[in-house]
């Protein structure tokens, strides 16, 4: 138990360590903020608006989506698995949308930065890749 705590310590504070720098994403303000979603290389793809958009979750697939209500802006994110606790790594991919088509990232692999109630935030060792979700029932 108090190994599983010291490894899940370094996991964060080398996270925090690699985020200091430009195209990456600021940990510290990243796990601050509990909005639904998706920054990549330091820039916020997609922000959910509760009053604009609507989440998606399939327990099942291990699958979150946030999209517009049209539906034009959207992330998709598939885990191999449900986050139950802070330090532990997933596979995932990532779709999304961008003004010139959609876009995926496959194999990247993601650690559960912090979990609070039903929100989960996830964070790659490079701080390039990082995503909140919420799990709904």
């Amino acid at each position: 138990m108090r190994l599983s705590r010291i490894l899940t310590t370094l996991s964060i504070a080398t996270l925090f360590c690699c985020c200091q720098s430009q195209g990456i994403t600021d940990l510290s303000s990243f796990v601050a903020d509990n909005t639904v979603r998706l920054e990549l290389d330091g820039a916020c793809i997609f922000r959910y608006n509760e009053k604009t958009c609507q989440l998606a979750y399939n327990e099942q697939h291990c699958e979150w989506r946030a999209h517009t209500d049209s539906m034009l802006d959207f992330f998709v994110l598939t885990l191999d698995g449900i986050p139950e606790k802070a330090g532990t790594q997933y596979n995932a991919s990532l779709l999304w949308s961008t003004t010139s088509g959609e876009r995926t990232k496959t194999n990247i692999t993601l650690n559960t930065v912090r979990i609070e109630g039903d929100v989960v935030w996830l964070c790659d060792e490079s701080c390039r890749n990082a995503v909140v979700v919420r799990i709904l029932e």
